[in-house]
């Protein structure tokens, strides 16, 4: 089961440290489930649950990348744990973790993610910095509708700066934030405030290069699919750029090669890169090994909830 991280919102209860477990990505409307630390007794908290753009989850930005963040929780550095109740909803999920008030800022904490009391085979470092663009990402043995434990335990310690050294000990000071995030349907998603003006999605450095086809959507319509037939040549070299938040794709013949959802008007949207040797086209994508060098294949982008013009870059020869 794919699983994959994103932010969270604070509740003070008495002062104290609390762990949320909303319980799923979209709870019923005033309900909150907070799982306070080990040894403190359940609270129920009034809550209403409303996708917004911009709002927190203690640390954590509630919404990002996709993701909502639905489980959070905190302990002292010197605890050396961190431990929540996550109500399954989806199983594409991500982890994130935030330890501020470490001695140094290139101090780096190890930690280990247990589901239940289980290995779940993660690694993930915890920093001083809040970075919920990536997040631990695994295959975890759990299904929508469970209830599981999650247990974030702090390892070991590094100093990185310079070459980086493995710290005797682990700090006492500092405070570990962790969370647990589920992938939201795009639809779903809380998008931030469209800009008064849009600029028009420009080509980047690799229009200029050898064998590079750029198209854009169609003037009327930018959820209309576009095509175009190049030859194929050891592979490609996509990348969508987008003016407004979407989920957008190539395929080549009808089998698709990348997607990728955009949540904001930045521009930045996916690419992807397949080169491979010669008569060894199935590296990438298994479903073209049948496609050989010179043949005329169709690639198509498509787009989904765009609002505005977006461009895509194609080539499909090997540079180098």
């Amino acid at each position: 089961v794919a699983l994959a991280v994103v932010g969270a919102s604070t509740v003070a209860l008495s002062g104290k440290p609390t762990q949320f477990a909303p319980g799923s990505a979209t709870p019923p409307a005033g309900e909150l489930t907070v799982s306070p630390p080990a040894g403190e007794p359940t609270v129920s908290a009034s809550a209403t649950a409303k996708p917004v753009a911009g709002r927190k989850v203690g640390p954590f930005a509630e919404y990002s990348g996709g993701y909502r963040v639905v489980a959070v929780g905190s302990a002292p550095v010197s605890a050396k744990r961190v431990q929540l109740t996550w109500a399954v909803n989806s199983t594409d999920v991500r982890f994130f973790s935030y330890c501020p008030g470490l001695a140094s800022k290139h101090t780096s904490l190890d930690a280990e993610i247990a589901i239940d009391g289980e290995p779940a085979a993660i690694s993930v470092n915890c920093l001083s910095e809040v970075n919920q663009a990536t997040g631990a990402e695994s295959r975890l043995g759990v299904s929508a509708g469970d209830t599981v434990t999650v247990t974030y335990t702090v390892t070991g310690a590094q100093d990185m700066k310079g070459a980086g050294r493995q710290l005797p000990t682990i700090p006492a000071k500092g405070t570990v934030h962790f969370a647990v995030a589920e992938k939201v349907p795009f639809n779903q998603y809380p998008l931030p405030d469209r800009p008064a003006r849009l600029e028009p999605p420009k080509p980047d450095g690799m229009a200029s290069e050898p064998g590079t086809r750029v198209v854009r959507s169609d003037r009327a319509d930018p959820n209309k699919p576009v095509s175009v037939t190049m030859p194929w040549h050891r592979g490609y070299d996509f990348t969508v750029v987008p003016q407004t938040p979407g989920i957008y794709g190539v395929s080549v013949n009808g089998v698709t090669v990348l997607t990728g959802e955009v949540y904001d008007y930045a521009g930045n949207g996916p690419n992807a890169s397949c080169q491979v040797e010669r008569n060894d086209q199935a590296v990438c994508v298994p479903g073209l090994e049948s496609v050989r060098d010179g043949d005329e294949v169709t690639i198509t982008v498509t787009a989904q909830h765009a609002t505005g013009p977006w461009l895509a870059e194609l080539r499909s020869q090997w540079q180098g």
